[in-house]
């Protein structure tokens, strides 16, 4: 069976699910950042690059696409994860 595909919030590639990283709303309206992506809600998916984050980012892509804005604390930690894995690649 094919693998699902996805929109980059940031550049608006299609890619693999399992190419992207994805943030989501949890029912409860709580975003959380969801690398293994296992958590069921509502969700953005971008390319693991700051840059195509940033896009995402000042385009308000998580108030349009989650209907919420990404908090402080997740936006942190999409952004370290980001910078590990630029360093590692």
């Amino acid at each position: 069976m094919a693998e699902p595909v996805r929109r980059c919030a940031g550049c608006g590639r299609k890619a693999r699910k399992s190419e992207l990283i994805r943030a989501c709303r949890l029912p409860d309206k709580t975003v959380v950042f969801d690398p293994e992506q296992k958590r069921e809600g509502r969700s953005l998916y971008f390319c693991p690059d700051i840059k195509c984050f940033e896009l995402l980012m000042r385009r308000r892509a998580p108030e349009k696409l989650m209907k919420e804005k990404l908090p402080d604390p997740v936006r942190v930690a999409i952004e370290s994860y980001l910078s590990r894995t630029e360093c590692v690649s």
